[in-house]
């Protein structure tokens, strides 16, 4: 456990400072575990949100020439750098730096399910491909039996940002991590961490940084397995990566500069102020 006297000191020690960028507080996302590299904001799909320029797609490691996280936009590169491990990430010993999650039996239905309770969450994110072949946003009926799951899109950093689940009686396109994490996850399967520990999944995998591979007979799809990497949304500071660097011998602000770049700690009151 977390020494209470350290925490106290450290609550102590920083009284009075904000993190800032050009005199305004920032918005600190941080998240669990990274699979070595972050992404930025526009996974959320927020309407009229500007990006926040401290927050950037980064390699998450203490050899930042390994790759560029831009790069991992391309499927074939996403998938080298998910199979693999690189020792200079400050979270290669992490359980859920590298995860798989296999579902040997899909189920239609509960899919089906799953995109209706998306839709009706916000319906210009999960659409539906009309006659014509362009996507629309109409209600969700049916899906019929499913023939593919892919990745058409992915964000800085290789997570997912779009994915066409197509059905015998429908095509759909599902967008952003969250509904991508909701969907695919069956409630039932127990994601398989690095270190071999299971950890139940009960209604959204734990990142959408991931690749498919799909088992198929006749035609449809029978099972997939998602070989994956991270805990969390993967926007701002990962907390496993920010503990390592600490034990490695950076300060606080070293590691929140690396998180937030450009941003500065200012005080707002002196220490002992009441």
């Amino acid at each position: 456990l977390f020494p209470y006297t350290t925490l106290f000191r450290s609550v102590k020690d920083t009284l009075g400072e904000i993190l800032q960028y050009q005199d305004e507080p920032i918005g600190a996302y941080y998240y669990s575990t990274s699979c070595g590299v972050s992404t930025d904001t526009s996974v959320w799909k927020s309407e009229n949100e500007e990006k926040p320029p401290y927050i950037k797609a980064r390699v998450i490691s203490s050899n930042e020439d390994s790759i560029i996280a831009d790069e991992l936009k391309d499927e074939d590169k996403f998938r080298d750098f998910i199979e693999s491990v690189d020792e200079s990430n400050y979270e290669n010993e992490e359980g859920y730096y590298r995860w798989t999650y296999e579902v040997n039996e899909i189920d239609s239905d509960f899919m089906l399910k799953q995109l209706k309770n998306r839709y009706e969450n916000n319906k210009n994110l999960i659409l539906t491909r009309n006659k014509s072949g362009e996507y629309e946003s109409k209600k969700i009926t049916k899906l019929g039996k499913i023939k593919d799951i892919s990745v058409i899109k992915r964000n800085p950093g290789g997570v997912i940002d779009e994915l066409v689940i197509t059905g015998s009686k429908a095509v759909i396109k599902v967008t952003s991590e969250l509904n991508v994490r909701y969907i695919l996850c069956d409630g039932e399967t127990k994601v398989v961490k690095q270190n071999n520990e299971e950890g139940s999944m009960n209604t959204l995998l734990p990142s959408a940084f991931f690749v498919i591979d799909t088992s198929k007979e006749n035609g449809y799809m029978i099972g997939y397995k998602l070989i994956g990497g991270g805990f969390g949304h993967g926007v701002g500071m990962s907390q496993n990566a920010a503990r390592e660097m600490g034990n490695l011998g950076m300060n606080y602000k070293d590691i929140l500069s690396y998180f937030y770049e450009n941003s500065e700690i200012k005080t707002i009151r002196t220490k002992g102020e009441s």
